[in-house]
């Protein structure tokens, strides 16, 4: 009997207690295939070579060759060959140490990381540092499916260390899988989580819950060169943060649309190449966004011109189309309000008090999401906040069911949280963070009530917004007043909500009697 035989033998013995007696039969009639392929192959013991015939010898059955796989991983487990799949990932990938070793590993260790560790221990470490997150079972399980995967990676490569620059083109190549279908967006985004959870841990020692910053940086350095300059000199324009956010996207999306790798590519620029980028933008944006991003276009093009990129302006071939802004803006109607506060009593306290704050004062999403404690001034009964869109501040009466709304979701149903977290509204699952948009509750209700806006189909948070200028706008409140309220720094602002006043715009109607009569000078 050699060695190829012996092993098959423990492997069988050792399945006998664990199998009925028709699976065993099966798993030992394999195996004796297995060992007349060996024969044939003129191989005497348990090797890659051999794993590799059997598994290929599936006469084009999926479930044979499951089922090859399965008895490879078993004999390989008792025989100790390390053997690898098509895939290069072991065959029997080896168990992750616990806790009480990868503290000890750490012990006397200094962050961010000088010396090479083991990425098993690092996985470790980054599983034990996310506790405080309380996520569930099924959520931290995902994070492990995806460490798993990125140990493979390292495993394909030949490391079984840590190595950060390894971790990176692991991300580059989920990024593309993800581009070109290959990898589902939601496997994406936490095998990317997963990832930067090991670097931060391996930086810190520890890990913070935060968003994850999107990668704005051009992939070639000469545009990226380019584009910083072009940042840089909107910033010295004092434009605000999210002015700059979208110049800055503009540039980006006309690189990208252009095809422009490099910066000699710019200089190829040409009317053509220009009107193909607004063709494709006008096929990815709506008629408004258009009539947004276009003058912003024609601003860039000057930019790269007067910088040298171009050989002439090409900013006049960018023209902007009409768009009509003369809709009268979507409310509620008083008996849809109605029904919508008696819903909300019954609703969780979250999306009461956030329906109460955008119905009753008219806050922004933004500032709804970015409420904090300090902010409320429970004693004066008022709440001040700077405006996220304008950055101006806004001063607002804590109204009785708005106050009270408010402390029922924070006494009786906001997750708690022991390090002084200062905003209000959370998620509902854990990492407990602050929300970034209450659009989703919102929209939800207004769809499960069946509600209709008066002028339009908006669900959103801003709807209820419109709602409270038509509400003071019926009570004949000064229009001054309806500007602070609703914290608007120009007057052009009041334009969409004055719209809604259509008692007084019938006021401003044209007499039409007279269309359709013929009147001649001097009585002819």
């Amino acid at each position: 009997m050699n060695n190829l035989e012996r092993s098959i033998k423990t492997v069988l013995q050792q399945l006998k207690s664990k199998l009925a007696a028709e699976t065993w039969e099966s798993r030992r009639r394999y195996y004796n295939q297995m060992t007349r392929l060996a024969n044939s192959l003129g191989i005497k013991e348990p090797c890659q070579d051999l794993y590799d015939a059997y598994i290929a010898d599936d006469g084009c059955s999926d479930e044979r060759r499951e089922l090859h796989t399965r008895c490879v991983r078993l004999l390989d487990a008792a025989s100790g060959t390390g053997a690898k799949d098509k895939n290069g990932v072991l065959f029997n990938e080896p168990a992750l140490p616990g806790k009480t070793e990868t503290q000890e590993y750490f012990n006397g260790k200094q962050f961010p990381l000088a010396e090479r560790v083991r990425i098993d221990h690092l996985i470790v470490k980054a599983d034990m540092e996310m506790q405080y997150l309380n996520l569930t079972e099924s959520t931290i399980g995902q994070y492990r499916h995806a460490w798993v995967d990125i140990r493979r990676h390292m495993q394909r490569n030949d490391s079984t260390d840590y190595d950060e620059q390894l971790l990176k083109r692991y991300v580059d190549e989920i990024g593309f899988q993800r581009k070109d279908g290959s990898i589902k967006e939601w496997k994406w985004k936490i095998n990317r989580k997963a990832a930067i959870v090991l670097i931060e841990v391996a930086n810190t020692g520890q890990f913070k819950w935060k968003k994850i910053g999107k990668d704005t940086s051009c992939a070639n350095k000469e545009i990226e060169a380019i584009r910083q300059q072009y940042v840089e000199s909107l910033r010295h324009r004092n434009l605000s943060r999210k002015t700059i956010a979208l110049y800055d996207y503009a540039f980006r999306k006309l690189m990208e649309l252009a095809g422009a790798e490099t910066a000699n590519d710019l200089s190829s620029l040409n009317h053509v190449s220009i009107q193909l980028v607004v063709e494709k933008l006008a096929s990815l944006c709506g008629r408004r966004s258009m009539a947004t991003i276009l003058p912003i276009l024609r601003a860039i093009l000057k930019h790269i011109n007067t910088s040298g990129y171009t050989g002439k302006d090409l900013s006049g071939v960018v023209m902007s189309g009409f768009v009509q802004r003369g809709s009268v803006a979507s409310y509620l109607s008083k008996n849809d309000q109605s029904v919508l506060m008696k819903q909300i009593d019954l609703e969780p306290k979250r999306t009461k008090a956030i329906i109460l704050l955008a119905l009753k004062l008219g806050l922004r999403d933004c500032d709804i999401c970015n409420l904090t404690f300090q902010r409320i001034d429970w004693n004066s009964d008022r709440i001040a906040l700077p405006q996220e869109k304008t950055e101006v501040p806004i001063m607002l009466p804590l109204l009785p069911d708005v106050g009270n709304a408010l402390m029922d979701y924070i006494l009786n149903e906001r997750p708690m949280r022991d390090d002084r977290y200062p905003y209000i509204f959370l998620r509902r699952q854990a990492p407990y963070s602050k929300l970034s948009s209450t659009y989703s509750i919102c929209a939800e209700l207004i769809k499960r009530l069946e509600i209709t806006p008066v002028n339009g189909t908006s669900v959103g948070v801003h709807l209820f917004r419109y709602t409270v200028a038509f509400n003071l706008l019926a009570a004949k409140t000064p229009h001054q007043v309806i500007t602070d309220v609703l914290g608007h720094v120009s007057k052009e602002s009041d334009k969409p909500y004055i719209s809604m006043e259509e008692s007084m715009l019938r006021l401003c109607a044209l007499d039409l009697s007279v269309i359709g009569k013929v009147s001649w000078a001097g009585g002819a």
